[in-house]
């Protein structure tokens, strides 16, 4: 167990949140601002490992859900999350005991340490994806059983639906719909389980990953040699998964749209070496395939960022523009994500993309 109480730390979060959410799950900073001002005011979210809470204890997974490009507009509501919490007792009509993301990447990774901060329940040091993704269902949680709903959707504005649906697929299309209704923009509750069931399904110690990683980059920075050397020595370290740099170039073109609550977009990245090479990458939310030459070298589920060239800062698909100089990171998944029956969910084709999944560490 550990209590985020450091101003530093939950920054370093919020970087490492933008790298494993490989483009999407919305920027993190504005989650960033609110729990540091309940840091100021002596309110600590606290981190629990899955081991250290009662088989039975009672979970729920909060989330924002939308558009990231509409999410990144929208501080965080502090009655709306206290008004959230309260609704999701009454509906669930039991306590919670502990919170979980349903992905680590982005914003999402800071609303659960957000509304730790105001209710002083924990937050699990884990998730339901270990990166970000574009639909609900898309999740270990739902790949290895737990269901999706009965959920909780609310917006700012105090609208609330509940939903109750005889699929996690079905359960997607009426929280998308609704959150369309909502101004592409709600909080969520949803995934109710057990902490056993938690340790069962979830991918482990990804708060905590999140901190190492923005750390790593800022001690990269602060020291005399290279900041993607010590982050890429620091994903290594993550239980021998394979990191690397797939390219260093200019973006020099950069497509966006919102479109049915999801950011579509392509940017392309011209080689700074004076050669012809070129990487390409898709968006939808999340970067799900980049290519150099046409030639793919990483593809979901394994994790695509693109970074700041000269800093490492990890930057979300909406701060993508012509003529910024960027590094392209590729990263290897959570070898559950890797399980064949997440790949019936997780696979390329599942995203619109005609190929197999091929792990990063084969494509070379």
């Amino acid at each position: 167990m550990f209590k985020v109480d450091s101003l530093q730390d939950i920054q370093d979060m919020a970087r490492g949140a933008v790298l494993l959410g490989t483009g999407g799950g919305g920027d993190p900073y504005i989650g960033e601002l609110f729990v540091r001002a309940q840091i100021a005011e002596g309110h600590y979210p606290t981190v629990v490992s899955c081991d250290e809470i009662p088989d039975d204890a009672f979970v729920v997974s909060i989330a924002g859900i939308g558009a990231p490009s509409v999410i990144v507009e929208h501080l965080v509501s502090e009655k709306t999350l206290r008004v959230l919490l309260e609704q999701a007792v009454a509906y669930y009509g039991r306590k919670i005991d502990a919170f979980i993301s349903a992905e680590i990447g982005g914003a999402n990774s800071m609303f659960p340490l957000a509304l730790s901060a105001l209710s002083g329940i924990p937050v699990l040091d884990a998730d339901g994806i270990g990166r970000a993704v574009p639909q609900l269902e898309m999740t270990t949680f739902s790949i290895f059983g737990v269901r999706a709903t009965p959920a909780l959707l609310i917006d700012d504005s105090g609208n609330v639906v509940k939903v109750e649906a005889v699929s996690d697929r079905m359960a997607e299309d009426l929280c998308r719909v609704n959150t369309m209704a909502m101004g592409s923009m709600a909080f969520t509750a949803i995934y109710p389980m057990s902490s056993a069931d938690a340790r069962r399904v979830a991918v482990q110690r990804t708060i905590s990953q999140t901190l190492e990683i923005g750390r790593a980059i800022r001690e990269g920075r602060e020291s005399a040699g290279d900041v993607f050397d010590t982050l890429l020595e620091c994903l290594s370290n993550r239980d021998g998964r394979t990191a690397r740099i797939l390219f260093d170039g200019k973006i020099s073109d950069v497509v966006h749209e919102t479109r049915d609550s999801w950011h579509w977009g392509q940017v392309t990245i011209a080689a700074l070496n004076g050669s012809d090479d070129v990487c390409t990458i898709e968006i939808r939310n999340e970067y799900l395939v980049a290519r150099v030459n046409g030639k793919t070298v990483t593809i979901v589920p394994d994790l695509i960022a693109i970074l700041d060239r000269e800093s490492a800062e990890p930057l979300t698909a909406e701060m993508l523009t012509y003529g910024q100089r960027v590094k392209v990171l590729g990263y290897a998944a959570d070898p559950l994500l890797r399980l064949p029956q997440s790949l019936e969910v997780l696979a390329p084709r599942q995203f619109g993309i005609d190929e197999d999944f091929s792990p990063i560490e084969e494509l070379g």
